[in-house]
């Protein structure tokens, strides 16, 4: 009886979820690419447009906290409040306008461009340069050394075939 249960519920959950072939996901993101809303949330073209959306939806007094923060806090701490929000609502996942403006200019990984759009915020509401290209040459510099690390950690393992002694 517990089986059947468990497997109704795979089946039931399964059913509906299909994967998307490479072709698909391609079409999907042109088209998404394109849209000036996704679900019903408003997907800001460039990083002006969106520090004046993040403006237009934020509470004064969070945005001031915020000003006030140190950059070195704001990059640690607003990634899963704030960032998560951006992540989910803007669909950087599976592209949107300000998905495909941030990779076009170096930003490819989701984390990364909630990061970018934090950071960036943050220094346009401190009147300073935005540096857009500091960032993208340190997402670069990270990446090169998590990359660097991971072949270093790499084991080759060669298996040598023997003929079978009988």
């Amino acid at each position: 009886m517990r089986y059947s249960v468990v497997a109704g519920f795979v089946i039931f959950f399964c059913t509906g979820i299909t994967a998307q072939t490479a072709a698909e996901y391609q079409a999907n993101y042109a088209k998404r690419i394109k849209m000036e809303s996704i679900n019903g949330v408003y997907i800001p073209v460039d990083l002006e447009d969106a520090f004046s959306e993040l403006s237009r939806l934020g509470e004064p007094s969070g945005i001031a906290m915020f000003k006030e923060a140190p950059e070195d806090s704001i990059r640690r701490n607003l990634h899963f409040g704030l960032g998560r929000w951006i992540m989910i609502n803007w669909g950087l996942e599976e592209g949107s306008r300000i998905s495909h403006y941030l990779k076009e200019h170096g930003v490819t990984f989701p984390d990364d461009m909630v990061e970018v759009i934090i950071v960036t915020w943050h220094r346009q509401l401190n009147n300073q340069p935005l540096r857009l290209e500091d960032e993208v040459a340190r997402i670069e510099k990270r990446l090169a050394e998590e990359k660097a690390k991971r072949d270093a950690e790499s084991k080759i393992t060669v298996i040598e075939k023997r003929p079978h002694k009988e």
